[in-house]
């Protein structure tokens, strides 16, 4: 192509307008320790769960304040969710002294079954079980016609749901013959004849949730708290990390003595929770 053709503009105007768009764009992150220690020092309230700190943060709440995955949210009606793997949560409770947090789906809170589609999935770099006191429960939908009566197999009403239909199998098993499964952890369920699901007061099961474990190491912030510091997140190194005031700085983990020892997660490996096997499943063909 002939160049006498392209427009040409002066080089630092464009420069000057690219550094102004650019300055707008990106989310402004502050290093200014005092306001570090200012805005992470509210805790997070909201219902029945009040007074809660590092590692968790409030939505809104700047990103150094809490480790990354554990945001809260307060809605209109004053109950706290949280977003796991992109699935809303109801917060039933939180113990930071144990490091437990109790949750259920928040779609199957008004429904006994789940109005999205998509397995429990737990983010295992952060969270995992708090005990293995739970069974998968597997509710498969948009199943053929079962041709006789299976002594133990019924058919669950999921109310005004597009899938409105379901049956619950133990374990954790595949769609088989029918076209969706998913999977969800439970505790307190009562076993049917055969090793069936006991659909009566599955909901009020289901909506008692279960204990979930962050793996955050809380000694940092511990030791932070201890010299009167508050405990934050350290974004470009990744751990946790302490914001002292008077006069204002940002330490490793104390404010007394800069040690440079990082926080990271437990050094465990994160093990994944899977329910007791069913058996034989009562739909072949996964």
């Amino acid at each position: 192509m002939d160049s006498q053709f392209l427009p040409s503009f002066p080089s630092f105007p464009l420069l000057f307008i690219l550094h102004i768009l650019i300055l707008h764009q990106v989310p402004s992150c502050s290093s200014n320790p005092d306001e570090h220690y200012k805005n992470c020092g509210t805790a997070f309230s909201c219902g029945t769960i009040t007074g809660i700190q590092y590692p968790f943060r409030g939505y809104g709440t700047p990103q150094y304040c809490g480790y990354p995955g554990l945001v809260l949210e307060c809605n209109k009606y004053n109950i706290t969710t949280i977003k796991i793997m992109s699935m809303a949560y109801r917060v039933l409770g939180i113990n930071q002294t144990t490091q437990v947090m109790k949750i259920a789906r928040e779609d199957m809170m008004e429904s006994v079954c789940p109005q999205q589609l998509v397995n429990t999935t737990l983010d295992y770099t952060i969270l995992d079980y708090a005990s293995t006191n739970y069974m998968n429960l597997t509710f498969v939908f948009g199943c053929p016609p079962v041709p006789f009566d299976l002594p133990g197999l019924n058919l669950l009403s999921c109310g005004d749901s597009a899938n409105n239909a379901a049956y619950v199998l133990p374990g954790a098993e595949g769609p088989g013959y029918c076209k969706v499964s998913v999977v969800v952890p439970a505790s307190g369920i009562q076993m049917g004849f055969g090793g069936s699901v006991n659909v009566t007061g599955l909901g009020a099961v289901l909506r008692e949730g279960f204990e979930v474990k962050w793996k955050v190491d809380g000694k940092a912030c511990r030791d932070c708290i201890g010299s009167n510091g508050r405990c934050g997140y350290d974004i470009t190194k990744h751990r946790t990390t302490c914001y002292c005031p008077d006069p204002a700085y940002t330490g490793s983990e104390s404010c007394k003595v800069d040690t440079g020892a990082s926080s990271t997660l437990n050094s465990s490996a994160p093990t994944s929770f899977v329910g007791p096997s069913s058996g034989t499943p009562l739909f072949s063909g996964k």
